[in-house]
């Protein structure tokens, strides 16, 4: 006789055999099944739990842990108001094409008679018509467990939609009474994810004839893959032929700071005088009320989905569009290329590289004395980054830093939900526990990341994190945008433009040394580059986490 399970074994056991090694979990009154099943199995058969106090940390933490190993993970939260915390985190990683196996639980459906059924008031007051539309829009596939003996069928379904591209999460919601029935032991998964698409024959030929025969091509590009191989195949591809590549509006670095025929991502400099241009997977590609293609450039889009169509309005200029796996379409369009470099060409293109990289470093002098600033702050972080990892929110932009290879460099996604930085490095370092891991956010995104859970979980995980608080007491996006529409308006001759400072400012240390981490204030930006040895010494010596909190001056914009 086949041994028996609780569907919540069997989505547990069915998740690990479908590749899902890390379950993030917020638990709450019905995930008893999940529990009792981590209480009597545990090793191998399951994916290994982390638990953390915050529902956005643990979808973010499953976000980054994607970032640092190409893996999708699990994360678990409680019923309609776990999902609502959980939300925010789902919208970034839909914007980032990130796949996430997102479950809550879902309120008991019957008032008695059941395993399972209602004992508590609040699940009555926790009901609603239509659970999943609370996240519905940022996900790919959603479904309700029903009947206990399907359970592991829909956790392969669900894996295998999620892996499919456009990767993205997927939700699935679990009822308490149809969780705790018994089903059988799951087998081997009955789905798996479709093979990676390959490009059209003709369109990559047709693609490869246009830059071949461009007087002035443009590669642009906004994120790589985990393991590089974007990075690898456009470095290539724009050296072979004399190409400039611009990577704009960064998520995840694709090329090393100081490669010759990077020209930057003021794509505004750039674009106009394109005659072919190759956006590559890059869902904002440059702002239409700023920049646009020439009328006559031919503009070609490639990726999973080069339309983006889960974005209602992006009127971009397309001429073609090839919808692929991103690395299969650049591997067929360079070996479709003639490989001859223009020597007139890529001599220019590298004076643009040099202009491009004098611009970003113009300004670190003037932040190195007082308070410091975002160029000083990220020459002293490149200064001892070695292989190591930033992730920036409002931390100051890519090209301030100096990175030496694709995924270096993470950034906060288009969807543009604060909290994002904290938790993403926690999950990318829970994959790269002796890699040197830095969070560089702003003091308004550090609040955001609900900070005692961040450093709680890196405490119980041993996660030596070093962040790095910018500390100007307000909401600098705010003030930044509020002063871009109205440039000359009542704000701008303000002393303090309305509801962005907040005062007075917490002591973002006490916050921090409240999980055991060792933290510095940094009120000089001469300070900083003693205080980040003293940071590295305590990570490499103690393993514990770090936070220093750096006084800054006010932005200019993250240009």
């Amino acid at each position: 006789m086949t041994e028996q399970v609780s569907a919540g074994e069997a989505i547990l056991r069915s998740l690990k055999s479908n590749g899902v090694d890390y379950l993030f979990i917020n638990p709450g009154s019905d995930f008893a099944p999940v529990i009792e099943t981590y209480a009597k199995a545990g090793g191998e058969e399951i994916p290994e739990a982390v638990t953390a106090a915050h529902e956005n940390v643990v979808v973010t933490m499953a976000h980054g842990y994607y970032l640092a190993t190409g893996k999708m993970a699990a994360a678990a939260v409680h019923v309609n108001v776990g999902l609502a915390n959980a939300a925010m985190g789902l919208l970034n990683a839909h914007a980032d094409d990130v796949p996430i196996f997102m479950i809550s639980g879902r309120n008991p459906l019957t008032e008695g008679q059941r395993m399972g059924s209602r004992h508590t008031p609040i699940q009555y007051g926790q009901e609603m018509f239509d659970q999943t539309s609370i996240v519905r829009e940022a996900v790919k596939w959603d479904y309700e467990l029903r009947y206990a003996e399907n359970a592991a069928d829909l956790v392969s379904r669900g894996s295998s939609v999620a892996r499919m591209e456009p990767q993205g999460a997927v939700y699935l919601s679990l009822p308490r009474e149809p969780l705790c029935e018994l089903t059988d032991m799951p087998g081997t998964p009955t789905q798996v994810a479709p093979a990676a698409p390959y490009p059209n024959p003709d369109a990559i030929a047709d693609l490869a004839a246009k830059l071949a025969a461009a007087k002035n091509p443009l590669i642009i590009c906004s994120r790589g893959d985990a393991h590089g191989e974007v990075s690898a195949e456009i470095m290539a591809i724009a050296e072979e032929n004399s190409i400039a590549v611009s990577e704009v509006f960064v998520t995840r670095n694709v090329l090393p700071t100081d490669w010759k025929n990077g020209v930057g991502g003021n794509i505004a400099a750039h674009i106009p005088d394109a005659d072919v241009v190759l956006v590559v997977d890059a869902g904002v590609a440059w702002i239409e009320s700023k920049a646009s293609p020439a009328p006559d450039a031919d503009v070609i889009h490639m990726g999973p989905d080069p339309l983006f169509t889960r974005i209602p309005v992006r009127g971009y200029k397309t001429t073609a569009a090839i919808p692929c796996n991103t690395v299969a379409g650049l591997k067929a369009l360079r070996a479709a290329l003639p490989g001859t470099p223009n020597a007139a060409r890529q001599e220019e293109i590298e004076a643009r590289h040099t202009s491009f990289r004098s611009r970003m470093t113009s300004k670190v002098e003037q932040g190195s004395q007082g308070l410091a600033n975002k160029p000083w702050i990220a020459k002293c972080i490149s200064d001892v980054l070695g292989d190591g990892t930033v992730f920036a929110e409002r931390g100051g932009p890519l090209p301030l830093y100096n990175v030496k290879s694709a995924n270096q460099w993470f950034g906060n996604t288009q969807a543009g939900g604060l909290g994002w930085g904290l938790p993403a490095a926690l999950g990318y370092q829970l994959a790269n526990r002796d890699k040197l891991t830095v969070c560089v956010v702003g003091d308004g995104s550090y609040m955001f990341a609900n900070p005692i859970a961040c450093h709680q979980v890196a405490a119980a995980q041993q996660l030596p994190l070093l962040t790095i608080v910018l500390n100007n007491g307000s909401w600098d996006a705010v003030r930044i945008s509020t002063l871009d529409i109205y440039p000359d308006g009542e704000a701008s001759k303000a002393n303090h433009v309305p509801m962005v400072p907040f005062m007075p400012t917490p002591s973002y240390g006490d916050i921090a040394g409240a999980s055991g981490c060792y933290a510095e204030t940094i009120t000089e930006a001469q300070e900083l580059p003693a205080a980040l040895e003293r940071a590295l010494k305590v990570i490499r010596e103690e393993k514990r986490q770090v936070l220093l909190d750096v006084q800054v001056g006010m932005d200019d914009g993250e240009k």
